[in-house]
């Protein structure tokens, strides 16, 4: 009865090898793992425009942040405009245009 098909997915640093290049930490793997035990790959792994994995990560939060607070400011002041023009909805939307659209 066969097992199936397993996959390992394993993620070295460089430093494995004494030049610290990518294909020869491949090569030191591949030597490292013989046939009897399976098949090595390369995995290419795209880089971020925007550096490290960290940093992407790091810009998502900030970047809900100053979502929530541009959301509460515009909330602010929409209840500041409501009530200087003492609920006049016709006055409100006319003061809501920015660059002359809604």
């Amino acid at each position: 009865m066969s097992g199936g098909t397993k996959y390992l997915l394993v993620a070295l640093p460089t430093h494995i090898s004494l030049s610290n290049d990518h294909d020869e930490a491949l090569t030191a793997l591949r030597s490292a793992v013989t046939t009897d035990y399976g098949t090595t790959f390369p995995f290419q792994i795209p880089t971020f425009k925007i550096g490290s994995l960290d940093a992407l990560v790091q810009q998502a939060d900030d970047l809900a942040k100053l979502s929530n607070d541009s959301q509460a400011v515009v909330g602010r002041v929409g209840e500041s405009l409501e009530s200087l023009l003492e609920g006049d909805q016709e006055k409100i939307d006319q003061q809501k245009n920015v660059n002359d659209s809604m």
